[in-house]
């Protein structure tokens, strides 16, 4: 569940097996020129019994550590495709430290697919003696992408593929923060969760002018076997758009499609907190969620000692995210994390999401290395076999934030005792919003709140206008006995029966 478990993936050799299977009729890796072939490969896959993927690195690569790893550069002027400073760009990792399954890479020119070779000489080992007579891997850890020269008028990462599915995106304004990944198996529900590898990768040979980049990517892990292309696009917002097949090899617990991870450690809801200099330290503070028809949802994020699980039911989900909302330095003094700078993620369903639950798992968390935050978007049925398949297209965006519309959207979150008693008391600021109302200057919106899965008291609830920021400040107190350890709460502003605020949700643990 936590993003740090990450792994590589393995790369066949060409050289000794190019196909799954022994039948003539099978795909090899170098039969797939695009998604449809791609996809007939992975339901070959799928009908394989599994085979973990091989980590057999020279023992000097595979006992390397952080400091050892870092050393290892790919030399920029040996990207693929970096004869032309105007096309898309690929640079490759090393494998070893965390990284010690290799994975298979080709290049795709319209007419023929051919394989990219591990080749030594595209690093520089810094510092690093390298022992005689020692084993060259077999491929690639990962991959990253640099954007056409003419974008930011300089060299510009924007994607990295990285250990098992995960990958990552920045904006030309937002740095690396959140995670996303292929798929999520098991994550809860009991059963030991499962990390399936993007064991190969074909890159669609760039043209000058061009504006997505395309990568497939065959999925392959105990219990499923899945075929993805992306199309990406960077720039203030950077655009993905993904479509996949999955097919299940045995029946999963769950299954989660577009998941993403994150990490909060502490933010301005937080009771206690660290003894740190910084007043916050999160990557994004809060899950957003649109339905269709229903509701625009935005539901802080926060940690406690024990697992915290969201699962929030829909027909027609329209999108959901996490969001980075804080933008104000002030609010976290990092000069080097730049916790303010990270992009928030938007999932824009586009096929195959119908009935299912947005999930949210909050994970305790001493420090901020680990990803600890997990949302996805979990299908309320699966195939029931190997043959069937799950189809999905999603786009997701990497951006500064969604916007709820004209809603008034909130801000901040804040809680903590009322002076002098034990009661407590909630404050959420919104912004004006855009709708547009005809109100005397004196004229505050009404407040709903509802508490639910555990007994307390709504003791007071009221709206004032906030002079410093021209908006709206909310406040609730509640009265929480002994007995209650967990409560959920909404909270939203209207005008009458109009809601004309976000659907404020939040839960709390003793």
């Amino acid at each position: 569940m936590i993003a740090s478990r990450i792994s590589g993936s393995f790369f066949l050799s060409l050289c000794t097996a190019v196909c799954f299977t022994t039948q003539a009729a099978d795909l090899t890796l170098t039969d797939v020129t695009d998604f449809e072939s791609l996809q007939k490969l992975a339901a070959q896959v799928a009908l394989k019994p599994y085979q973990a993927p091989s980590q057999q690195l020279d023992p000097f690569f595979e006992g390397l550590k952080y400091d050892g790893h870092r050393q290892i550069r790919f030399l920029e002027d040996k990207a693929l495709y970096g004869e032309n400073k105007e096309l898309y760009r690929v640079q490759f990792f090393h494998p070893g430290w965390m990284f010690k399954k290799p994975v298979g890479f080709f290049n795709v020119d319209g007419v023929t697919t051919t394989p990219v070779p591990f080749d030594q000489s595209l690093f520089d080992y810094g510092n690093l003696k390298l022992p005689e007579g020692f084993k060259k891997p077999e491929g690639y850890s990962g991959f990253r992408v640099l954007a056409p020269h003419s974008l930011l008028d300089k060299r510009f990462e924007f994607m990295v593929f990285m250990g098992a599915s995960y990958y990552r995106a920045v904006t030309t304004e937002l740095g690396y923060g959140i995670s996303a990944r292929g798929v999520a198996v098991n994550t809860i529900g009991g059963k030991p969760e499962e990390f399936p590898d993007f064991t190969h990768f074909w890159f669609q040979q760039p043209k000058p002018g061009q504006k997505y980049f395309r990568v497939l990517a065959l999925l392959n892990g105990p219990s499923i076997a899945g075929a993805y292309q992306f199309d990406v696009s960077p720039g203030k917002t950077t655009d993905m758009l993904v479509k996949a097949t999955l097919f299940l090899r045995q029946p999963v617990e769950m299954l989660g499609i577009a998941p993403f991870s994150s990490m909060f450690w502490f933010g301005e809801n937080s009771h206690p907190k660290p003894y740190d200099f910084r007043p916050e330290v999160h990557d994004s503070d809060g899950l957003q969620i649109e339905v269709e028809g229903g509701p625009s949802i935005w539901r802080p994020l926060d940690v406690s000692r024990d697992l915290r699980l969201s699962v929030f039911e829909m027909d027609k989900l329209k999108g959901f995210g996490l969001g980075e909302r804080d933008r104000d330095f002030n609010n976290f003094q990092d000069l080097e994390a730049m916790y303010h700078r990270r992009p928030a993620v938007w999932v824009e369903p586009i096929k195959g999401f119908n009935k299912g639950a947005v999930v949210l798992v909050e994970l305790s968390t001493g420090e901020e290395t680990w990803d600890n935050i997990v949302a996805m978007w979990r299908p309320s049925e699966l195939p029931k076999t190997p043959t069937e398949p799950l189809n999905f297209e999603y786009r997701l965006a990497w951006l500064e934030e969604q916007l709820p519309g004209l809603l008034c959207k909130v801000t901040n979150t804040r809680r903590g005792f009322v002076m002098k008693t034990d009661d407590h008391e909630y404050v959420v600021d919104f912004t004006k919003g855009g709708v547009k109302l005809d109100k005397p200057a004196d004229w505050v919106p009404e407040l709903d709140v509802v508490v639910s899965n555990g007994e307390a008291k709504v003791l007071d609830k009221r709206v004032m206008f906030n002079r410093e920021t021209g908006g709206w400040r909310a406040f609730f107190k509640l009265d929480v006995p002994d007995t209650t350890n967990l409560l959920e709460m909404m909270c939203e502003m209207k005008d009458g029966e109009k809601v004309i605020s976000e659907r404020w949700m939040y839960q709390w643990r003793r």
